[in-house]
C-alpha cells in the first residue's frame, strides 16, 4: 500500500501545483492593482494568440509609447487589446492597430478609455478562464476537487487493517 500512497501523493501534488500556477496567473494582476482578460479574437496574432490571458496595469498617459500594447474599453464591458500605432499627446488620444489587421483602427482611443498597458500574456490560460464560467467548467472544477479528495483518502481506504493481539 505504500506504493499506492506515493502514487496518489504524486498525482495530488501535480494537480495542486497546476491549480496554484493557474490561480497565480489569473489573480496576480488583481493583487497588483491590474486586470486580466482572456483574448477572444485573433487580431493580435501572432504576438498574442486567441485563448491567451493578458495582464494589464494602469499607467499614466504620458508613459505610453508607440508599439506598446494596451487594452481599452470600446463600450461598457467590451475590451479590445491592440498595439499603439500613433499618439496625439495634445488631444490625449491614441490610434491603435491589431497586429493581424492591415489598417489602423478607425476611431481614436481616448485616455479615459484606456484600461491599461499589457504587462504580460500567457497562452491558453484564457481558455481556462472562459471555460470556468460555464456550467461544464464548474462541473470539471468540482470533479478536480473531488479527485484531490479521493487521492488523499484512497490509500487509507485500501490500507490493511492491523490486527491487535491481546
Amino acid at each position: 500500500m505504500n506504493v499506492l500512497k506515493k502514487i496518489c501523493g504524486f498525482i495530488s501534488g501535480i494537480i495542486i501545483v497546476c491549480l496554484v500556477l493557474i490561480a497565480v496567473i489569473l489573480y496576480l494582476p488583481f493583487i497588483l492593482g491590474g486586470k486580466s482578460m482572456a483574448v477572444l479574437s485573433g487580431s493580435m496574432e501572432p504576438a498574442i494568440s486567441v485563448g491567451s490571458i493578458v495582464s494589464t496595469q494602469k499607467v499614466d498617459f504620458g508613459e505610453l509609447k508607440v508599439d506598446d500594447v494596451i487594452t481599452y474599453e470600446v463600450s461598457p464591458g467590451v475590451m479590445v487589446t491592440h498595439r499603439i500605432f500613433s499618439i496625439d499627446s495634445s488631444k490625449k488620444e491614441v490610434v491603435t492597430k491589431g497586429d493581424a489587421n492591415n489598417t489602423a483602427d478607425g476611431a481614436p482611443v481616448l485616455e479615459e478609455q484606456i484600461v491599461g498597458k499589457v504587462i504580460y500574456h500567457v497562452p491558453y490560460i484564457g481558455y481556462i478562464s472562459i471555460y470556468l464560467k460555464t456550467p461544464k467548467g464548474i462541473l470539471v472544477a468540482c470533479i478536480v476537487i473531488a479527485a484531490l479528495i479521493i487521492f488523499n483518502f484512497l490509500p487509507e481506504i485500501f490500507k490493511k487493517e492491523e490486527k491487535i493481539i491481546e
